[in-house]
């Protein structure tokens, strides 16, 4: 006859909520920190909005300014700029020009 061996009896592990309570731990720790870094960015998100604004009005402004420029380029080249300067700088006139000057007291 064959001996058989006698199995011990399995020892069944009480199912303790140790275990349970370290993930549900690690869980709000990571759900916690994920909080703090979604506030960070939409904090950072909110002023890079103002800095985006700011910079598109500074952006409108130097594009007017320019554009003025290019008017005032595009007068400085004509011959009434000319004639103004010619007259108010160096007192030149055409000769059917009558000047009036005021008195200075």
């Amino acid at each position: 006859m064959a001996r058989y061996k006698r199995r011990k009896p399995v020892r069944r592990r009480k199912k303790t909520s140790t275990g349970r309570i370290y993930v549900a731990v690690i869980m709000l720790f990571m759900i916690g920190v994920m909080t703090v870094q979604i506030v960070r960015l939409y904090d950072k998100n909110e002023e890079l909005k103002k800095k985006e604004e700011s910079l598109t009005t500074e952006l409108d402004e130097a594009n007017e300014k320019s554009q003025q420029l290019k008017e005032q380029e595009d007068y400085v080249g004509t011959d009434e700029y000319i004639e103004n300067e010619a007259s108010q700088k160096l007192g030149l006139t055409h000769d059917n020009w009558i000047i009036f000057k005021e008195k200075q007291d």
